[in-house]
């Protein structure tokens, strides 16, 4: 047995508060799927959303305030979830940034970890195993939709942590493919270029970025479609990686010998190519930066 349909159930969304994850929140919400987002807040596009199921008869949409990097927060996540809606039957660990700079290889300015392989890598895992628990616990089968990237076949220098993480997440994935027989499915979007929060954020850290014209680039609302898909469609099976770009253009990443991404919005370099040359410069050159003043050059 195993899930067929969003309808009717409830899901655990990290990350829901914006991005792609708000937008797989109303996906979700609009074939009656009941939703808890877990997120440190929303924006008022959110705020909104659930505002407005608190007082219709339609699918509800809860907030429990999450930082995700803390494990005993994770938990209260799922035990709020449980004591409001339900068991979890769809967990998606979505919640992820871009290697800012308060959390950055290069920056290096945290004195006891890196908050974004926190993030990125261990609230993931462990919402996976929280989720596992719950499903096997209730006796009920679960989906577990994660949040990968095509970064993760991408090698960028400026970006070494945020790159990695998602590899990470997409191998963390396969690793759980059979799973299925347990009918808890694992899967992962690995999306190309999106317009998301996480890019503005990005922007705004540098003065000179943001040049760049990314009118091609995925919608968050395009994205949630494959995820819905990965989630109801029995075609896609445990340890599914499925890269995903605008216009519904979808394809699977192999574990071995894959060809890499190929969208139409990605360079041969497996950049997105709404990046501008400018913005490419800035951040080599940010980098040259921060190696010249470790060699006392600067």
């Amino acid at each position: 047995m195993t899930l067929n349909t969003v309808s009717g159930k409830v899901a655990i969304v990290t990350g829901g508060g914006s991005g792609i994850g708000l937008a797989f929140v109303r996906l979700l919400q609009s074939r009656n799927c009941n939703v808890v987002i877990g997120d440190l807040c929303l924006i008022e596009e959110s705020k909104v959303l659930v505002e407005e199921s608190a007082v219709r008869s339609v699918a509800k949409v809860l907030f429990k305030e999450t930082d995700v990097s803390d494990w005993k927060q994770l938990g209260e996540l799922f035990s709020f979830t449980e004591s409001h809606l339900g068991v979890p039957d769809i967990v998606c660990p979505g919640a992820g940034v871009f290697e800012p700079k308060w959390s950055n290889f290069w920056e290096d300015s945290e004195t006891d970890s890196y908050k974004t392989i926190a993030i990125n890598c261990e609230h993931p895992v462990k919402a996976t195993r929280l989720a596992i628990r719950a499903f096997l616990k209730a006796d009920k089968p679960g989906v577990i939709v994660h949040i990968s990237s095509t970064g993760a076949q991408v090698a960028a220098l400026n970006i070494p942590i945020y790159c990695s993480s998602k590899a990470f997440i997409s191998h963390f994935v396969r690793t759980l493919a059979s799973l299925q027989a347990e009918n808890i499915k694992v899967v992962a979007v690995a999306p190309g270029a999106v317009n998301t929060p996480l890019w503005s954020k990005w922007d705004n850290e540098g003065s000179e970025r943001g040049k760049s014209d990314r009118s091609a680039w995925a919608s968050p609302a395009e994205i949630a479609k494959v995820m819905l898909a990965l989630c109801e469609d029995s075609q896609y099976q445990g340890g599914t990686v499925l890269e995903a770009y605008g216009g519904g253009r979808i394809r699977r990443v192999e574990m071995l010998n894959d060809p890499g991404p190929s969208g139409a919005d990605i360079g041969v370099d497996g950049r997105p190519k709404g990046l501008s040359r400018d913005d490419l410069n800035i951040m080599q050159e940010e980098i040259q930066e921060h190696l010249a003043r470790e060699r006392g050059n600067a």
